[in-house]
């Protein structure tokens, strides 16, 4: 590498897929970086259900950071197995990719590809317990831009002169790109966990089968899918106001009369199976997920030299499509390239990271509008011949 091209010291706040990717990928082509993750380990909770990984974008992602042989050793194809019913319990649609020696969509537990994503890392790379509050732009006797990390533990790390926002929803790393907050979308989740000690757990299992069970009806769906270790985690998504579970009237604090009023509320002429999904969750295994979505043509609105973000930080994206992680992901493949310009071909900063913002707004504009339109579809009581249509949308795969 010639000796006028610039030295790389780069922050990658967050530590989800697209930060770990970004991470490997960088490993790999020998840029130094440092990721700053706020969970306190590696293995400090629960890192959710499945994810599906498209061929042309998740996996190719992978294969350039070279774990693709790591990801097709854990990849479960038979998890590509789904059950779409009406809100009856209705078969509609039977799919899998179970059998197929090349599939397009295979899945992965999320723990599972952040394992294989943390292991190819050097364990000095990964900074643990470190809540970004703040990104500070240093600029001292007038030398190159450089900055300065606070974190809630009141700690700080500096002397980075690229700062990448891989910090999900509501990242503090994209103050310095835009003042934009993503809009609610009028859908909140009710995520529950059955695991294999419940009781209720194999009528359970046998109704959602080895992956995923996808049911709508009227304005809300459910979503349930089987993770690795046999524990199914279930999505009850809701049309309704963005302070609904304040504003309920329903006392959380008594899970199951809890979950028994809100099915009757939300899914109250439901098949039993489907209600069951909700109501007989472990105990303590509750969540509330509002859902947010920049619209289409969201760009950031100011300059900051050396700061740039991708994933859900840079367009965050509602899950009715199911690419958010491969958009992510292919995210992290654009940026180490750009970034692999910038320290072997001599382009500046400003240029590489003008050309990737370019292509992944693009690509969001594109996605947001995708998924605005499923949306409709899922949350508007539209028949379920218009429902099997936007899963075959998303089945074709290339809406990425």
């Amino acid at each position: 590498m010639p000796s006028t091209q610039p030295s790389l010291n780069i922050a990658i706040v967050g530590g989800g897929p697209s930060g770990l990717t970004l991470a490997a990928i960088l490993k790999k082509i020998g840029v130094q970086f440092t990721v700053f993750e706020l969970d306190a380990s590696r293995d400090a909770r629960g890192q959710g259900g499945m994810l599906d990984v498209h061929k042309r974008s998740g996996q190719l992602a992978l294969k350039k950071a070279g774990l693709i042989d790591q990801f097709r050793k854990a990849m479960r194809v038979d998890a590509t197995e789904i059950y779409v019913r009406d809100r009856k319990g209705t078969v509609y649609l039977h799919h899998s990719e179970e059998g197929e020696d090349d599939p397009e969509r295979p899945e992965i537990d999320r723990a599972v590809l952040r394992r294989i994503l943390l292991d190819a890392l050097d364990p000095d790379t990964v900074r643990w317990g470190k809540k970004l509050k703040e990104a500070e732009v240093v600029t001292e006797d007038g030398k190159e831009r450089a900055f300065r990390l606070h974190f809630a533990d009141g700690s700080a790390a500096e002397g980075f002169n690229i700062v990448i926002g891989a910090d999900g929803t509501w990242s503090k790393v994209r103050r310095l790109r835009s003042d934009v907050r993503p809009p609610y979308v009028g859908i909140t989740v009710v995520a529950t966990n059955i695991t294999p000690s419940n009781p209720s757990y194999p009528a359970i299992s046998d109704f959602v089968g080895k992956g995923s069970c996808m049911a709508a009806g009227g304005n809300n769906i459910i979503m349930s899918q089987k993770n690795g270790d046999g524990s199914i985690r279930t999505y009850a998504m809701i049309t309704t106001p963005e302070e609904w579970k304040d504003n309920s009237g329903i006392d959380w604090t008594s899970q199951r009369a809890a979950l028994i009023q809100f099915a009757d509320e939300f899914y109250g002429d439901w098949s039993d199976e489907l209600r069951a999904l909700i109501i007989e969750c472990d105990e303590g295994e509750l969540a509330f997920r509002p859902l947010y979505q920049f619209p289409p043509g969201y760009t950031f609105e100011k300059d900051c030299t050396g700061v740039t973000l991708l994933g859900d930080a840079a367009h965050v994206l509602t899950p009715f499509t199911g690419i958010g992680v491969n958009v992510a992901m292919n995210d992290a493949y654009d940026l180490a390239s750009a970034i692999e310009k910038v320290a072997s071909e001599g382009l500046s900063v400003d240029d590489a990271f003008a050309e990737y913002e370019k292509d992944i707004f693009a690509r969001a504009t594109l996605n947001a509008t995708r998924t605005d339109r499923e949306q409709e579809v899922y949350f508007t009581g539209k028949p379920m011949s218009e429902v099997l249509k936007g899963l075959a949308r998303a089945f074709d795969g290339s809406e990425i």
